[in-house]
């Protein structure tokens, strides 16, 4: 019995430690070497070819999007998306007729196990791009690329997706990416990896620097060209290993890549302006050679967000020689002024735009300004056609749904980003750029600024004075108001003092001519449709104190403005400095250049802001209806850091910078023109919700404009 129970524990123990070298460590052993390797997808020059049921290779131009694990309240490395929503998802992009996903790393088991179930239960499957990228530690360190965080890490990611694709993985923690069971050969579906996703120019030069690095690769299935960069045989190197591991142990190759940018492009840039751009480095695609043993294929991918306006330019003269061509025949209506052209041009492979996008956000980074989701839409389906117009094979929208958590460079120093997933700053660029809305409130919104009052009640009640009343609502999003009055109309002129901190604010605005019962921090001016505005009082005007040097040139800390400032201004965002001058620029010219641009964020759009109507304009701040008239203002222009725990700015000339200090309530007023009685102002109370909040998904008007565009085209994919 003793021996027996010995035996079987040695057993049990080769069986666990099978299964951990199998699932864990990635142990095989290859049984038929020399079996052929398959592929289902390959590249022929600059087509993309995709095996059809009956054996056959089709083309295939890629209708994509790009789909991370945000949800409002988790960030999307906590992987939170439940099987039956990625199920949901996957079913709602495959009906607007896109026929590829892109995911930037290894996702949790969940997503892989519904992509799974819905190709094997769908008729018309979704293809898979893998992404593959480091993390922002070792992208952003002090390292360059043959660092332990960075190739290592990057090197093993790789061979850990082909396991998780090919369902013979087990992971237990991964930092920042997801973990599981991964049992699902999703393989079949997988046109291939992407390497990269949004490279550091700075690590890309310290590498390329370093000449203890080699700048050539001769691998079985990559090698280096002349004139390639350690950086560039790096992710040689990278690609030779997947290719490799994959060929040997699953017998099948699919397309391997590695994402570009514009700032990394391969076009050399006349020095004045390269130094303009920060145009340090160049990687090529065609530094990266196959080899005849790569039967699938290799592409480049680009990500393509930034760009300098007028590119062509201020190419050097070496460049625009090789590249003439191309630009005699270069149309500059196209998509970023004919960029995707030039890219299409000057690879000899295929060229998948991997990454574009349009915002519907309120706030803006661009002196286009915001678009609603229409024109969100609308712009999209442009875009893409000159894409595939210029050349390329297609592109992949960024992307499915918002994203709470996303930040944008001109609106990151006003927030608390750590708790960003538990609101949504509409006021915030990079949290607009899905087809798919998350919108507070479990089935609707508490608000809707649509011209009926229907959700209003007499609790929502703050003041009533002089024949005029406030109410008021907030949620996740916003502060909505309303005021009533008896024959009130668009012609009525209404004023709304909003007192937020007791740290500043004034008792009397210059202009307009008003004086309050308290020292307001913003000014709502109601005047019609086309002039209505929001105004903060200079003191607690947020870009003055963070960019007044980026805007005016001036140091925002020589002189400022009174607590007691009796002077209201526009709310204004700053903007892109896409701002060239040449050699011989003049004194004015160097001035101006070095100036960035604003917006003037606090002016209302007027609209009709509820998705059930016919109307319904995304953008709409405020709407009349029957005596009475309805606004939203967006927590961020209040200068709220954090509405969950009810956060807002603190004094920036005290602070040197922006803190913040919650508060448990703010005092609003409302007032005509030519009182003059003081505006009186009451308390509204305010409560964080912390981490309890409710959300509903909604399909945005983007979302039928490319339904209504690619759902037109052949659904086969092909």
């Amino acid at each position: 019995m003793k021996k027996f129970l010995i035996v079987t524990a040695a057993i049990v123990l080769c069986l666990l430690g099978l299964y951990f070298g199998v699932y864990y460590g990635g142990f095989y052993l290859d049984f038929q070497p020399d079996a052929p390797v398959e592929t289902t997808v390959k590249t022929e020059g600059k087509t993309i070819l995709l095996k059809n049921d009956d054996g056959a290779f089709e083309p295939l131009t890629v209708r994509g999007v790009n789909l991370s694990a945000s949800i409002p309240g988790h960030a999307s490395t906590d992987f939170a998306v439940e099987e039956e929503t990625w199920l949901r998802w996957f079913t709602q992009i495959r009906a607007m007729g896109a026929n590829t996903i892109r995911i930037y790393t290894i996702y949790d088991d969940t997503f892989y196990n519904a992509f799974y179930r819905f190709n094997t239960e769908s008729e018309s499957p979704l293809y898979l791009l893998q992404g593959l990228q480091v993390s922002d530690y070792a992208n952003y360190s002090g390292s360059d690329a043959y660092g332990e965080e960075f190739y290592a890490a990057l090197k093993q990611d790789s061979i850990t997706a082909v396991d998780v694709l090919h369902g013979q993985k087990s992971i237990m923690l991964n930092r920042m990416k997801g973990s599981g069971r991964y049992r699902r050969d999703v393989s079949p579906w997988v046109l291939g990896y992407v390497l990269g996703n949004e490279w550091n120019t700075g690590t890309i030069a310290y590498t390329n620097h370093n000449r203890n690095h080699p700048a050539a690769y001769q691998g079985k299935y990559f090698s280096t060209a002349e004139g390639a960069t350690p950086f560039e045989a790096m992710l040689a190197k990278i690609l030779d290993e997947l290719v490799t591991y994959e060929s040997r142990k699953y017998k099948t190759q699919k397309l391997v890549s590695f994402q570009n940018d514009p700032e990394n492009d391969p076009f050399l840039y006349e020095e004045t302006y390269a130094k303009q751009l920060g145009k340090f480095n160049r990687m090529d695609a065609e530094h990266l050679r196959p080899t005849e043993n790569l039967l699938s294929g290799y592409f480049a991918s680009y990500r393509l967000y930034e760009y300098c306006p007028d590119f062509s330019q201020y190419l050097s003269q070496e460049q625009e020689a090789a590249l003439q061509p191309i630009l005699s025949q270069l149309d500059t209506a196209l998509y970023h002024q004919g960029y995707t052209q030039v890219l299409s041009g000057y690879h000899t492979m295929p060229v998948v735009v991997t990454g574009y996008g349009f915002s519907s956000s309120r706030g803006t980074d661009t002196a286009d300004g915001p678009l609603t989701e229409r024109e969100q839409g609308e712009q999209l389906m442009k875009a893409y056609a000159d894409i595939v117009r210029s050349g390329c094979s297609g592109a992949c929208i960024d992307t499915w749904q918002d994203a709470w958590e996303r930040r944008t460079w001109n609106t990151s120093y006003a927030v608390d980003v750590h708790n960003a997933p538990l609101w949504h700053d509409i006021q915030t660029d990079g949290q607009g750029y899905g087809l798919l809305a998350f919108d507070p409130g479990g089935e609707q919104s508490v608000c809707y600024v649509d011209g009926d009052r229907i959700e209003w009640g007499p609790d929502d009640c703050v003041l009533e004075q002089d024949g005029l009343s406030l109410s008021a609502r907030y949620d996740e999003r916003c502060l909505y108001l309303l005021i009533e009055r008896d024959g009130l109309t668009e012609q009525t002129a209404l004023y709304v003092p909003i007192d937020v901190t007791p740290k500043s604010g004034s008792q009397i605005s210059e202009a307009p001519a008003l004086s309050f019962e308290r020292g307001a921090d913003f000014l709502l001016c109601l005047n019609g449709r086309l002039d209505s505005r929001l105004l903060v009082q200079a003191r607690y005007e947020a870009l003055r104190e963070n960019y007044l040097m980026q805007t005016a040139g001036e140091d925002p800390f020589v002189s400022f403005p009174a607590n007691d400032a009796p002077q209201f201004v526009p709310i204004r965002m700053i903007l892109q400095k896409h701002k060239l001058v040449s050699m011989d620029a003049s004194e004015e010219e160097l001035l101006a250049a070095k100036l960035s641009d604003t917006f003037d964020t606090g002016r209302l759009v007027y609209g009709n802001g509820n998705p059930a109507s016919e109307y319904y304009n995304s953008l709409a701040d405020f709407c009349y209806g029957d005596g009475f008239v309805e606004v939203r203002i967006p927590w961020q222009l209040l200068n709220f850091s954090n509405p969950s725990k009810m956060e807002v700015h603190d004094d920036y000339y005290t602070n040197y910078g922006v803190e913040w200090t919650a508060i448990r309530q703010l005092y609003l007023g409302v007032g005509i023109p030519g009182s003059q009685a003081a505006v009186a102002m009451s308390p509204f109370a305010l409560r964080g919700w912390g981490e309890k909040f409710a959300y509903h998904e909604r399909l945005k008007q983007s979302y039928d404009v490319v339904r209504n565009s690619w759902g037109e085209q052949d659904a086969s994919g092909y």
